[in-house]
């Protein structure tokens, strides 16, 4: 198994009034294993490991929930499991109230993948190309990572950029940030710990036409097959950020 596949969401929960103890952490875990039960989409891609968030209260930008993965070392997949892992944390938190999405972080460990994912990913682009045009919607997208020589070279964000922006085709405007910064991270929770050994390496600004769990989970899955594809196979963390 790789214990290393993590999903955070990060947002504002206004929970409902009717739900008294929804801010202690056992109606936390229940809701979460009924959303776990609930899952009829799960493979033997991945299984649950640990979860949590915080319900706590409604006055800031919260960790919400959190879920880690085990990968079986037996089976490869072009896509790890982050968007059955978001759809499930989501089941669970709109059941309890209405989120805010300010944020999703996921930790890819771009080394158990195999396979190629264009099909799917240009699926996803032309579903998400139905959206409004006229809609224009500001994210910053961050890779952090460990210290790796790769990320000196020349041109090295540009080459990322450009294989990003392939995979997003005309449903998002992808533009590298001149300065990339901690600015936009969701360091709290489970998030901070995942970026302790890592730092920002490549940052950019995408322009997107809706900001849903599954847009946050478009950008994040089309950047770490851009970095595959440019050749980074090693784990790294993806934090899509509503600006």
């Amino acid at each position: 198994m790789h214990c290393g596949t993590t999903v955070a969401v990060h947002g504002i929960l206004e929970r409902h009034p009717w739900l008294e103890d929804a801010g202690t952490d056992e109606f936390r875990e229940t809701v979460l294993d009924l959303a776990l039960a609930r899952a009829d989409d799960q493979d033997p891609r991945w299984f649950e490991c640990d979860k949590g968030g915080d319900w706590s209260g409604t006055d800031e930008v919260r960790e919400l929930a959190w879920m880690r993965a085990d990968i079986p070392e037996d089976v490869r997949h072009p896509r790890l499991p982050v968007l059955s892992m978001t759809r499930t944390l989501f089941d669970g938190l709109s059941r309890v109230g209405t989120v805010s999405l300010a944020a999703l972080c996921a930790f890819l460990p771009l080394q158990v993948t195999a396979g190629d994912a264009s099909d799917d990913l240009d699926d996803l682009r032309e579903w998400f190309a139905l959206g409004p045009p006229t809609t224009s919607i500001d994210v910053v997208v961050t890779v952090s990572a460990a210290l790796s020589p790769s990320w000196n070279t020349p041109g090295e964000a540009t080459r990322v950029r450009d294989a990003l922006q392939t995979r997003l085709g005309t449903a998002a405007e992808t533009r590298t940030a001149r300065t990339v910064t901690a600015e936009h991270l969701a360091r709290r929770g489970t998030s901070r710990r995942l970026l302790e050994e890592t730092r920002p390496v490549v940052q950019f600004q995408v322009s997107v036409r809706e900001w849903t769990p599954d847009a946050s989970v478009w950008l994040i899955e089309s950047t770490g097959d851009a970095l595959r594809a440019t050749g980074h196979t090693t784990p790294v963390v993806v934090t899509a950020t509503r600006t």
